[in-house]
């Protein structure tokens, strides 16, 4: 399925994408990642273009010094989806919080900048799922050697079993009001969550896992950036070769 190719698992008027792009990228050395280049165009103009199939509306939160140049970048794209762009907040809680305030439609895809190598077909399992759950993620099972356990100030809170723990992905798929119940929620009572995932745990919403690709790797660390740039240097080659022949 490519990225171009059309939404057959629901009505795409009833879907609203939003793409977290507001991140400081502090592990990466204070680099915007939606900045970053992947195949000869940026992160951000990557990830417009593989949920437009699948939306009506995109917005896109940027860190606010971004937004002008989202709009830039946004301008010219050919996608048959509205485009908005504006700025998120200082955590990622804020900034999805901004983000579904704009929503109108019955479903949100919740997609990430810093995801290039997620797959259409992933989108597509995400919206399935949501004619029988309200709130979808991707996981992948997360290989174990040693116990696992949350600590705290020095000291061993909790074990976990092994055999359920896994990985949580983006993208995610919502019912518009089952986010919006939980934010409401968080804002009664001063909750401030990493995940949005883990968010909806604490609002006691459940959330059903697809299992996902172990290849959807989030550009987090420097480490991260070579993939990155062996693509681009592929893309060039292969647009040289093209002109040549």
């Amino acid at each position: 399925m490519s990225p171009d190719s059309s939404n057959d698992c629901c009505d795409r008027r009833d879907v609203t994408a939003v793409i977290l792009a507001a991140g400081s990228g502090t592990r990466l050395g204070g680099i915007a990642k939606a900045t970053l280049e992947f195949r000869g165009r940026t992160l951000l103009h990557h990830a417009i273009e593989m949920v437009a199939p699948f939306a009506s509306e995109i917005i896109v939160g940027v860190r606010p010094e971004d937004v002008a140049w989202a709009f830039e970048q946004t301008a010219g794209l050919d996608v048959s989806a509205r485009i908005r762009c504006m700025a998120g907040g200082a955590t990622r809680q804020e900034t999805l919080h901004r983000l579904i305030s704009q929503c109108e439609t019955r479903y949100v895809l919740l997609h990430e900048v810093a995801r290039p190598w997620v797959q259409p077909e992933e989108f597509r399992h995400l919206l399935l799922a949501l004619r029988r759950h309200s709130a979808v993620a991707l996981y992948t099972p997360l290989p174990v050697r040693d116990g696992i356990a949350l600590a705290k100030n020095g000291r061993l809170k909790a074990t976990l079993p092994r055999s359920q723990v896994v990985s949580v992905q983006a993208p995610h798929a919502y019912r518009l009001s089952t986010l919006v119940q939980a934010y409401a929620l968080a804002e009664k009572h001063g909750w401030n969550e990493e995940s949005t995932t883990s968010l909806m745990c604490r609002a006691r919403r459940r959330v059903h896992l697809i299992e996902g690709s172990p290849h959807n790797v989030k550009v987090t660390y420097p480490e991260d950036l070579a993939p990155l740039r062996a693509a681009a240097v592929a893309t060039t080659n292969t647009a040289i070769v093209a002109a040549r022949s």
